[in-house]
């Protein structure tokens, strides 16, 4: 028997819309998990790792955006493809900046949802890549793109999600360089990575936070006024 694409953790208190997720990837051929809050998801996620999970937002006791922001807390959880019936740009902004990999609003056809999907793993397993070896020196910072972390002087650990890791790959491959918000898409994984327009500001946003960039006055991302972002800092690799 076949080995399975990946294994895929269903989040969704609708026992129907579980089902025929389900029933979707199965044929797929994905191995499926399913959960109905969050408490569920968690007691799984403790008994198998899971590749990527499908997270609705709109869940009893704890809803979709305080879960994800706890497990984006772990560099160990997976990657997050959030599901809502809001089609409302700001709670996918929301979604985005507590670190969901991607966002699909319901109803959704089974092709947008595997396509979804199949972005998404790809994504997640791109640190593998040759050019993600070695790590990346600047302003005191270490960056290691294949763990997807960053360590600072006190070499703690900082998290990064699978966008904001395409990101500052892309900034510190460009130091000191004006980059449009085209050429960045174009240096990472495009409308994969930044699903709707200006989606990519958010994660900019997001990645200043966690390098200490005062949004106000920052420093290391600066944004280049008619182009786009510059990285203002020289880089050394090894």
């Amino acid at each position: 028997m076949a080995e399975p694409k990946a294994r895929v953790l269903v989040v969704d208190d609708d026992c129907d819309i579980r089902v025929l997720i389900s029933q979707l990837l199965t044929e797929e051929g994905y191995a499926v998990e399913a959960a109905g809050d969050g408490e569920e998801m968690f007691a799984l996620l403790g008994q198998k790792p899971v590749d990527l999970i499908l997270l609705d937002v709109m869940l009893p006791g704890r809803d979709g955006f305080d879960l994800c922001r706890q497990l984006h807390s772990d560099a160990k959880m997976p990657p997050v493809i959030m599901i809502t019936a809001k089609d409302d740009e700001i709670d996918r902004v929301v979604g985005l900046e507590l670190g969901a990999d991607d966002y699909i609003v319901k109803p959704f056809s089974g092709r947008e949802l595997l396509a979804r999907i199949k972005a998404v793993l790809r994504r997640a397993r791109q640190p593998a890549a040759s050019h993600r070896r070695g790590h990346y020196r600047f302003a005191g910072w270490r960056f290691y793109p294949a763990q997807m972390e960053l360590f600072d002087a006190d070499s703690t650990a900082i998290p990064l999600s699978t966008s904001e890791t395409e990101l500052l790959l892309a900034f510190v491959q460009n130091p000191q360089v004006p980059l449009s918000r085209d050429r960045l898409l174009d240096l990472t994984k495009g409308r994969e990575s930044f699903p709707f327009d200006r989606s990519i500001d958010s994660h900019i946003s997001r990645l200043r936070r966690k390098l200490g960039d005062d949004a106000k006055k920052p420093e290391l991302i600066k944004t280049a006024w008619g182009t786009g972002y510059i990285f203002t800092y020289p880089v050394e690799t090894e």
